[in-house]
């Protein structure tokens, strides 16, 4: 199969962005995945994410596909826009099961394997090498048509493809987003996650007096996005064309989540990435912006 010949069926499934990168993955990658300061929720060592996070023997390929999720803002929203459509994890399978279903058709003596925010596998450096976009300093990946609002899903296989070329295009680096993050996490070169907003919003259990001023910034409780609005790559960047992703719940009420059992809470919410951490972190972090907001005034 030629690289054209998969970016026509890619397109054939609505898929808008795929490429190949070869496998392994060269070990320069180190340079984009060393940091002062490992997230907890990133698993495992270096080498696990460049060699060893795959069930498949010899692998030849990982086949890199884009998945766009960018809405336009309608009203008051307290979610991340990443949330705002169904779980990225179980959409993103979805088609990517469907685009193995017809390789293995052709192809069925090769073996393929699905991952999508699932595996230490660094999928940001696999989406670089396969001509996806580039690193912004906001630690995003930046695609040059939908900008940094694309969640990653990679098919690993021994299926041996021409790897693509990796753009040439770079971030501008006009420090936009180092200057308005609320925690100040955005180091140019790495994210402190520490103060990240977006994961203390994810953060179990009791906060620091900082870190709820750091929460209480913007009316997010879950995730945070405005490193990505004031990001000059996401000007004027598309709809998602995904239906899935267009299903949007914006807001969450509070008054609900309150009055709901977790077996409801899972029952109605269960299929929305941002209900993992449960009912109480999100009630707490709502309580924090009320809280801030009333003392700002």
């Amino acid at each position: 199969m030629t690289n054209l010949e998969l970016e026509e069926l890619a397109i054939q499934l609505n898929i808008p962005a795929v490429g190949v990168a070869s496998w392994p993955l060269p070990m320069e990658a180190s340079l984009h995945l060393d940091t002062p300061y490992p997230c907890p929720f990133t698993n495992g060592s270096i080498e696990e994410r460049l060699q060893g996070s795959t069930t498949i023997a010899s692998p030849k390929s990982a086949i890199v596909c884009l998945f766009p999720y960018y809405m336009p803002r309608e009203g008051v929203t307290n979610l991340a826009r990443y949330c705002w459509g169904d779980d990225y994890h179980v959409v993103v399978r979805q088609y990517l099961e469907r685009l193995v279903d017809i390789l293995r058709e052709r192809y069925p003596d090769e073996i393929y394997e699905i991952h999508c925010d699932t595996s230490p596998l660094a999928d940001r450096y696999m989406a670089y090498l396969a001509g996806l976009g580039f690193y912004g300093w906001n630690q995003t990946f930046i695609n040059p048509t939908w900008g940094s609002y694309t969640v990653i899903g990679t098919i690993m296989t021994t299926l041996e493809l021409s790897p693509s070329v990796p753009l040439a295009q770079s971030c501008l680096q006009c420090g936009a987003c180092l200057r308005a993050c609320p925690g100040k996490a955005l180091q140019g070169d790495h994210l402190d996650y520490r103060t990240c907003k977006s994961y203390l919003t994810q953060c179990k259990g009791e906060l620091s007096e900082e870190e709820e001023r750091i929460i209480g910034k913007t009316p997010l409780i879950f995730g945070c996005d405005v490193c990505q609005e004031v990001c000059p790559h996401n000007r004027d960047i598309p709809m998602t064309p995904i239906p899935e992703f267009q299903q949007v719940t914006s807001y969450i009420e509070m008054e609900e989540l309150e009055g709901m059992t977790n077996k409801e809470f899972k029952a109605k919410y269960g299929h929305k990435a941002w209900a993992w951490r449960g009912k109480k972190v999100l009630l707490r972090n709502a309580e924090i912006v009320r809280k801030e907001k009333h003392e700002g005034k």
